[in-house]
Order: structure tokens, then C-alpha cells, then sequence
């Protein structure tokens, strides 16, 4: 009877452990695509972010099982600060605050983080970097002047080093509430060690088929003349403007000397055959630390 008793104990206690994983399993996944529907809900004046970027753009890149990969987070920032106050739900949610960005970065160094360049993953696909054995890569999309006041700080506090997408024809602009940084501040990160990188000359939508070959070649090519003219180096990875490309897109980056291509797609495995579409997992201005950790780990 005991024996029974004890059986029926296990068997429930077994359930309801099994009840407690099944729900953490869906209660994550809802979480994800909740982070995910919410980047393409509100449009907004940051060259309207959500109302071009669709769930297409967002979803994981199918890996090859014969290619080669590897995991390392690529974590998707804009700006770093204090949302105006009139700012709208876009906005808001593309603007991490100085607190939050410095409690992940605390947190990555406590864990035993090493951030790498993206020029790296090119490298060590080419077998001529080692990686550390956590790697991590924060990426900085824009090139506002936020960015560079209150990112750049922490970044050098931790010792962390950044790869800054800059849209070469945009340095001091104000657009609306966005001051974009200067080349004064550009070169200024670049000469302390950070990574310059291109975002295309006017962060034109490289998917649209109105732009010809013509203009997305002279675009592409005239980006990497303004950094090279701007910082006396040639930049040869680029990050698409809305995370928007297409093969003929790629074939004309290819063309302009780039060598990499990095997505919004969200993951962190990244296939090496293939760096032309590179994932990257989009920190959110809301992003609890818990989650954070959770996108890091998974």
C-alpha cells in the first residue's frame, strides 16, 4: 500500500514537472515572437524602421547542414539614451537606456564575455583569427550621436570594443529628434580602437527595385569613398539599411569590394559559408535583463 502510495506520489510529481517545462517552453516562445511582431507594428520617423521591416526579414536563416558555423551573439542596438519625451512606440523601443545597456554589459563581462570585431568573424572564417571562448559583437546601427556620448563610455569601462554602422552622408544631420554624430566623433572612435563600418551613403532600401544597379553600385562604392576619405581606411562589411537585400543586391556589394553582409535576422549561429547574411539578435529598449541573458544563452 505504501509502495502504491509512493509510486502515485512520483507519477504526479513527475507531471507536474513536466506541466512547469511545457509552460516555460511556450511561455519563451510567446515572448519571442512578441519581440518579434513588435519591431514591425508602429511606423515611425526613424526612416520609417517598422513599417519596413517585416516578419520575413526577422525570421532565422536556414543553415546548411554541410556549412560550416558558429555561435556567437551579435547584439542590434540604435540608439543609447533617453527617448525624447514625445517620443512614439518606434522610438521608444529602439532606444536603450545608458542603465540597461551598462547592466548587460556588466553582466557579459561578469560571465566572461570577450567582444570581437565583425572584421574578426571574416578573419577566423578565413582561418587567421582564434576566437575567445565567448565571443560577443555589439553593433551600433546609424551612427546617431548618442551612441558615441553615452555607449562609447561603458563600452571602454568594460573593456568592450563596438562596429558602428555609419550612413556616410549623414554625420552631424539633425532629422527630427536624431542628431547623427560628427566625423570629429567618428574618427574619434575609430583612432580609440572601435569599428567603422558602412551603412550605405543615405540608408537607401537596397530591396526596392526602383533603384537600379547603376545607382545601388555608385551608392555602395561611394560609401566606402566616404569613409576612406573621412578615416584614410576602406570598410568592407555592411550592415543593409532595414536589414533589406536580394541576390542581385549582393552581387553588386560583392562588386563594391564588401565582404560581408549583416541582416535583422534574428539568431546567433552564424554560417560562415554564407557572410553575406549574417543574423543578429535585437536588444530592445525595454529588453529586462533576464531576457537579455535568456537571448545570450539560448
Amino acid at each position: 500500500m505504501n509502495l502504491f502510495k509512493h509510486r502515485r506520489f512520483f507519477t504526479v510529481a513527475a507531471f507536474a514537472v513536466a506541466a512547469i517545462l511545457v509552460s516555460g517552453f511556450i511561455a519563451t516562445n510567446i515572448y519571442k515572437q512578441q519581440r518579434l511582431a513588435n519591431i514591425s507594428k508602429n511606423a515611425g520617423p526613424e526612416h520609417k524602421y517598422d513599417k519596413l521591416v517585416t516578419q520575413a526579414d526577422l525570421k532565422p536563416l536556414p543553415m546548411s547542414s554541410n556549412g560550416k558555423t558558429v555561435k556567437i551573439p551579435i547584439l542590434m542596438y540604435h540608439h543609447i539614451g533617453t527617448a525624447p519625451a514625445d517620443s512614439n512606440a518606434t522610438r521608444k523601443d529602439l532606444t536603450v537606456s545608458v542603465e540597461n545597456f551598462e547592466g548587460q554589459a556588466a553582466w557579459l563581462k561578469t560571465e566572461g564575455y570577450t567582444s570581437i570585431l565583425l572584421a574578426d568573424v571574416y578573419q577566423y572564417s578565413l582561418g587567421k583569427f582564434t576566437l575567445p571562448q565567448k565571443p560577443v559583437i555589439f553593433t551600433f546601427d546609424d551612427g546617431y550621436a548618442d551612441i558615441f556620448q553615452n555607449a562609447i563610455p561603458i563600452l571602454d569601462k568594460y573593456g568592450f570594443k563596438g562596429s558602428f554602422a555609419i550612413i556616410t552622408q549623414y554625420p552631424s544631420r539633425q532629422q527630427g529628434d536624431n542628431l547623427y554624430a560628427s566625423w570629429q566623433d567618428i574618427a574619434k572612435a575609430y583612432d580609440s580602437g572601435q569599428e567603422i563600418i558602412s551603412h550605405t551613403q543615405d540608408h537607401f532600401d537596397g530591396s526596392n527595385p526602383k533603384f537600379s544597379a547603376d545607382f545601388i553600385l555608385k551608392n555602395l562604392t561611394g560609401s566606402v569613398a566616404d569613409i576612406k576619405d573621412r578615416l584614410n581606411f576602406t570598410s568592407n562589411i555592411l550592415i543593409y539599411p532595414y536589414g533589406h537585400y536580394s541576390a542581385n543586391y549582393i552581387k553588386l556589394a560583392k562588386t563594391a569590394g564588401f565582404v560581408m553582409g549583416i541582416t535583422v535576422h534574428e539568431g546567433s549561429r552564424i554560417n560562415l559559408d554564407n557572410l553575406m547574411e549574417v543574423p543578429r539578435i535585437r536588444v530592445h529598449g525595454n529588453e529586462p535583463l533576464e531576457k537579455f541573458k535568456e537571448l545570450i544563452l539560448e
